[in-house]
């Protein structure tokens, strides 16, 4: 089948490309008999996030300590001196950020596929917004659109740049798609380069290679250094109600194997959005194999990877996502424009993430 190139979107190519396929027309009825690959999802976002909704502005976020500190010292007599005493606010500024997504197709795109059998007649041959076609892009992207917001929530980097650029970033990807907002492993970054007792080495992450990144995080050091990010931790954190911690799954993959070892039974609950969670100490952890997936494709300088075993330990009320509005990207819009006759899908929104108390935060990296 000749490549169907004509009146794709004015800068792209085809949205769906189904030259590959050498079905008939008829063998092809409709998109819903495709098999569509599974892929990771998002995490629910509320799990282990906090949300705050109509910040529209930059707004100053008041922080400001539960203690004086020390107090009480031995009885005066008379005429007593005042002791000293100061609870010092500090502040941080919620700084949302819009992001976008926009898809334009025209009817040329189809005409000459598979799907051709999708259009309308007449008329409104052109407008595509109520077809199949567009319910099963739709479909497709409200997945990405989730993953996209969890994506810069934690790798958000606004000096993202490639690995050859001195960056992180696998080479070969448009560092725009991180590089609007400062995510939480900026944030904590900034906290533990601040305070390094704020940081628990992983075994493994200072490794050269893919191979030695496996191999030297075996399970009994994971074991034991996932124990010690949790017993650097501050003592508040550990009588915070929603304490959570969050891990790769090379992280919690090898805490399976040494429990296995020691013939524990390691018992995980499967959520239906993925999420692998189990109490480890006490504590409710989720299982992110989707940060393993990003760390691989997108943190990767062609010899070994950007930490790829993670673990962080704080509050979900430590964790905060604003937005402008009262949701978040929950609207895409779809539109047809009969002077251009292109089809549209387009969302926008704006939010941005914090970490509020620098204290309830523990690292393992």
């Amino acid at each position: 089948m000749p490549a169907s190139t004509a009146g794709a979107s004015p800068a792209c190519n085809n949205t769906l490309n189904l030259d590959a396929l050498n079905f008939t027309a008829d063998e092809l009825r409709s998109l819903n008999e495709m098999v569509v690959t599974a892929v990771l999802e998002s995490p629910v976002l509320t799990l282990f996030h906090t949300f705050h909704t109509n910040i529209k502005n930059d707004k100053r976020i008041g922080i400001i300590p539960g203690t004086f500190g020390l107090v009480g010292k031995a009885r005066q007599n008379c005429n007593p001196t005042a002791q000293c005493y100061e609870d010092t606010a500090i502040q941080k500024t919620w700084e949302p950020k819009y992001l976008e997504i926009i898809v334009d197709m025209c009817v040329d795109e189809l005409e000459d596929s598979l799907m051709k059998l999708s259009l309308n007649c007449g008329s409104d041959l052109f407008d595509l917004t109520n077809t199949d076609v567009f319910e099963f892009i739709l479909n497709i992207l409200i997945k990405d659109i989730e993953k996209m917001i969890f994506r810069n929530a934690w790798f958000g980097d606004q000096n993202a740049a490639n690995v050859s650029d001195g960056g992180v970033i696998t080479d070969g990807f448009d560092v725009s798609f991180w590089n609007v907002l400062n995510g939480f492993f900026q944030q904590l970054a900034v906290i533990y380069a601040a305070d390094a007792t704020k940081l628990t080495a992983l075994p493994g992450n200072d490794q050269i290679t893919y191979a030695l990144q496996d191999t030297v995080a075996t399970p009994g050091l994971m074991y034991t250094a996932v124990n010690a990010v949790i017993d650097a931790a501050v003592a508040e954190l550990e009588v915070q109600t929603d304490r959570i911690l969050l891990a790769t799954r090379s992280v919690n993959q090898r805490l399976m194997r040494a429990l296995q070892a020691l013939g524990v039974v390691y018992d995980i609950t499967y959520m239906e959005d993925g999420l692998m969670v189990t109490k480890w100490d006490g504590i409710t952890m989720y299982t992110i194999p989707l940060w393993d997936q990003w760390i691989r494709a997108y943190e990767n300088n062609g010899t070994y990877y950007n930490n790829p075993h993670r673990v962080v330990y704080t509050t979900k009320s430590n964790l905060n996502i604003g937005m402008v509005c009262t949701s978040l990207f929950d609207k895409i819009n779809t539109s047809y424009d009969q002077r251009s006759r292109y089809n549209r899908i387009e969302a926008t929104d704006a939010f941005d993430m914090k970490i509020i108390d620098d204290r309830l935060v523990q690292v393992g990296t």
